[in-house]
């Protein structure tokens, strides 16, 4: 888990605000949100990130937030601070009145909470990796089912 971080055009993302992809990676979707990163509960929140606004980006492997401000780096390049949590590190996805909270934890960072505050479609981004988060709960439980009819299936063997 990345939290607040300077990259730099060509190592983090384009010079067209879009993330540099690992092999493997596809982007899901991705929209402008406004988000606020905090760790501990909704009585006693302390904020690592205040509210900012920029582009989320839900991948295959990681949620990314690129901040929506570029900044000057050393050497004359040019870059934005950014924030990653890969979808292994993401433990649950709540969907509130109005926001979307991702619950993470990472060795390094402990438990930390990702709030979104989508609006239309907004909302939608992260139904994916909410949906994978349940299958995946299923799988390991072993209460997963399969998607085919199970008749089907056994006049076929």
């Amino acid at each position: 888990m990345k939290i607040d971080e300077t990259g730099e055009v060509g190592l983090v993302m384009t010079d067209a605000n879009e993330p540099v992809l690992s092999g493997g990676d596809q982007v899901i979707g991705y929209r402008e949100l406004e988000y606020e990163i905090y760790r501990g509960g909704i009585l006693a929140k302390r904020s690592l990130v205040g509210t900012r606004r920029g582009w989320v980006w839900q991948t295959r492997k990681r949620l990314l937030l690129l901040d929506e401000t570029w900044i000057e780096l050393p050497e004359g390049k040019k870059g934005k601070r950014y924030h990653e949590v890969t979808n292994g590190e993401a433990r649950d996805v709540v969907h509130k009145k109005g926001r979307v909270l991702v619950h993470a934890a990472a060795e390094g960072r402990g438990k930390v909470t990702f709030e979104f505050r989508p609006f239309g479609p907004a909302s939608r981004l992260l139904a994916w990796l909410k949906n994978e988060k349940e299958h995946r709960a299923k799988r390991e439980e072993g209460t997963l089912r399969s998607p085919y009819n199970e008749k089907d299936r056994q006049r076929s063997a």
